[in-house]
C-alpha cells in the first residue's frame, strides 16, 4: 500500500510537481476539519461525526485556472490530481481577464486565539446539552420541543501558492438551533433560538434555551387576518440578517463581484452613486472577533478587512475576491470564501473559491424601538422570512412569507401568521425612514431594527374548514399530552 503524505508534505510534494508539469502558478489549500453534530426531530436522533482532510489545487496554464481536489494524500494520487487540474486550466482556452493569483500581505492588525477548549467537546457532552435544552423548554407550560440541532467544528487549514503565500490557521465554533411548538390559541404555532460562540465558553445551553422559550412564547396565540394594503413594517434584525434566511440576503447577492461582472444586478456601474437612504451604512467585516466565521486572510490568502460597502446611503464598492477585483478595475477586499457554517456551505476541499459575504453590519441609527412602534399607526413587526432565496437577484424583485406582529395605533395588538409581502429592493433601500440606536448580536451578523415607510403587505384569513381543522388539532394535543407535529 502507497504510503500517505501529511498535510504539509503533501503541499511541498504538489507546489514541485506543479513546476515541473508546467503550470505558471500553483495554489494549494490543505484542510484538517473535525465536526459533531447532534439532531434531533420527532424524537428521531441523528448524529454525525467524523475527521476529513484533503488537498484542494488550482493551477494556471494557458493563462486559465484549473481546479482539482482530493483526500488520497499518496504521492500518486497528488500527481493525477494536478495532471487533471493542468488539463482543466488547459482545455478552457486563455481568459484575457486574467492577471494573477495574489501575492503575500501582512495579516491584519487585530488577532484571533483559537480556543482549545474546543477540543474537549464530544458527541455526548453535545447530546447532553441538547438533552438539558430539551428539558428547559419542557418544563414551560403549554410548550413542547420540536427539533434541534447542535454542531461543533473545527477547521485547522494551510495555504500556499507560488507567489509566496503561505498562511496557516485554527478556527472553529460550537452552537445551534432548537425550535418549541406552542398550542396556545387556536393555531398551533413554533419559533427557535439561534446561539453559537467561537469559544467554548462564550456557548451556554441555557441562553439557547431561554431564547427559544422566549420566542416561542412571543408566537404563541396567533391570528390569520385579511389585510391588503401599503403599510410601514419594522424588520427584527433576525429578518434582515437571519441564519435562516434574512431580507439583505438579497442584497449581498446583488454586491457579488461576480454577478456585478456580468451585469447580473442594479447595482452595476453605481459606485459613488446614492443607492439608499443617507442613515443606511451597511458593512462587511470578516474581522469581527466575536462570530464564528471571524478570519483574518480569505480562501486564497488575501487579507481579510472591514469593508465599506455602502457609506450614507452612497455605494462604495463589492464583494471582490482578486480575479473580479482586477476585473473590475478594482483590488480584492478578502471576500473569497470555501466553506459555511456548522455544516452549510459543503465542504471546503471540494468546494472552488467563490465570492460571498463574511460578517454583515448595519450601523446604528438616531430612532429607539419605541419611537418605531409609537410612530406606526398601523403595520407589521416581522422576525422571520421565507423564501428569500427563490428572489430574482438581478432586479431586486422579491415575494416572501414571513411571521410577525399587527401593530395599531403604536402597540403590537397580536402575532399573525401568513404575513405576505413583496417589493423592489432597490426601491425598497430608498424607503428606509427609521433605523433603531439598538443593535442586537446575531450568531452572524450585527443589525439595528429597520423601519421601511411604506410596503405591500397581503394575508389572508383561514377558512372554516382549516379552523376546524386546527380546533382538532388542538383538542387532541389537550387530551394526549402529544402533538401530532411532535
Amino acid at each position: 500500500m502507497a504510503k500517505e503524505l501529511t498535510l504539509d508534505e503533501a503541499l511541498k510534494f504538489s507546489l514541485k510537481f506543479a513546476e515541473k508539469k508546467g503550470a505558471t502558478e500553483f495554489e494549494a489549500y490543505a484542510v484538517s476539519s473535525r465536526e459533531i453534530s447532534i439532531g434531533l426531530e420527532k424524537s428521531i436522533p441523528q448524529t454525525t461525526t467524523g475527521i476529513s482532510e484533503g488537498l484542494s489545487i488550482r493551477v494556471v496554464a494557458n493563462k486559465n485556472i484549473g481546479f482539482a481536489f482530493t483526500k488520497t494524500l499518496t504521492k500518486a494520487r497528488l500527481e493525477s490530481t494536478i495532471k487533471a487540474a493542468l488539463q482543466n486550466a488547459r482545455s478552457k482556452g486563455p481568459d484575457p481577464d486574467y492577471h494573477s493569483l495574489p501575492q503575500p500581505a501582512l495579516p491584519p492588525p487585530v488577532k484571533f486565539t483559537f480556543d482549545e477548549e474546543l477540543l474537549t467537546v464530544t458527541a455526548d457532552s453535545l447530546a447532553d446539552g441538547l438533552e438539558h435544552v430539551i428539558k428547559k423548554i419542557n418544563a414551560v407550560k403549554s410548550l413542547k420541543f420540536l427539533q434541534g440541532q447542535l454542531s461543533l467544528t473545527v477547521i485547522k487549514d494551510h495555504l500556499i501558492n507560488s507567489n509566496g503565500v503561505d498562511i496557516s490557521s485554527q478556527g472553529g465554533g460550537i452552537g445551534g438551533f432548537t425550535a418549541a411548538i406552542t398550542t396556545k390559541g387556536l393555531i398551533p404555532n413554533y419559533s427557535y433560538g439561534i446561539h453559537g460562540s467561537p469559544t467554548l465558553k462564550g456557548f451556554n445551553y441555557d441562553i439557547l434555551a431561554q431564547e427559544t422559550i422566549k420566542q416561542t412564547l412571543r408566537a404563541a396565540g396567533p391570528k390569520t387576518m385579511n389585510f391588503n394594503k401599503e403599510v410601514p413594517i419594522i424588520l427584527e434584525p433576525e429578518a434582515s440578517f437571519g441564519l435562516l434566511g434574512g431580507l439583505f440576503s438579497l442584497l449581498f447577492t446583488q454586491l457579488q463581484g461576480n454577478n456585478v461582472d456580468r451585469g447580473a444586478t442594479p447595482y452595476s456601474d453605481q459606485v459613488g452613486n446614492q443607492i439608499a437612504v443617507e442613515n443606511f451604512t451597511l458593512i462587511d467585516n470578516g474581522l469581527n472577533t466575536e462570530k464564528i466565521n471571524r478570519s483574518l486572510f480569505d480562501a486564497e490568502g488575501t487579507p481579510q478587512q472591514k469593508t465599506v460597502l455602502i457609506e450614507k446611503g452612497v455605494l462604495q464598492t463589492y464583494l471582490l475576491d482578486s480575479y473580479y477585483g482586477h476585473k473590475l478595475g478594482l483590488e480584492s477586499n478578502g471576500k473569497s470564501t470555501r466553506m459555511g457554517i456548522f455544516g452549510f456551505g459543503g465542504d471546503p476541499v471540494k468546494t472552488y473559491p467563490s465570492i460571498s459575504q463574511t460578517v454583515p453590519e448595519v450601523a446604528p441609527g438616531d430612532s429607539s424601538k419605541e419611537e418605531m412602534f409609537a410612530e406606526t399607526k398601523e403595520g407589521f413587526l416581522l422576525r422571520s422570512l421565507m423564501g428569500m432565496h427563490m428572489s430574482d437577484s438581478s432586479s431586486g424583485r422579491f415575494s416572501v412569507t414571513g411571521f410577525g406582529w399587527y401593530i395599531k395605533n403604536g402597540e403590537i395588538q397580536y402575532p399573525v401568521q401568513g404575513i405576505n409581502i413583496s417589493g423592489f429592493l432597490p426601491e425598497l433601500l430608498k424607503n428606509i425612514d427609521l433605523i433603531s440606536k439598538e443593535r442586537e448580536a446575531l450568531l452572524l451578523a450585527d443589525s439595528p431594527y429597520i423601519r421601511f415607510a411604506l410596503v405591500p403587505v397581503t394575508a389572508k384569513k383561514f377558512d372554516f374548514k382549516t379552523r376546524f381543522g386546527l380546533t382538532l388539532l388542538k383538542i387532541i394535543s389537550v387530551l394526549t399530552g402529544k402533538h401530532p407535529m411532535i
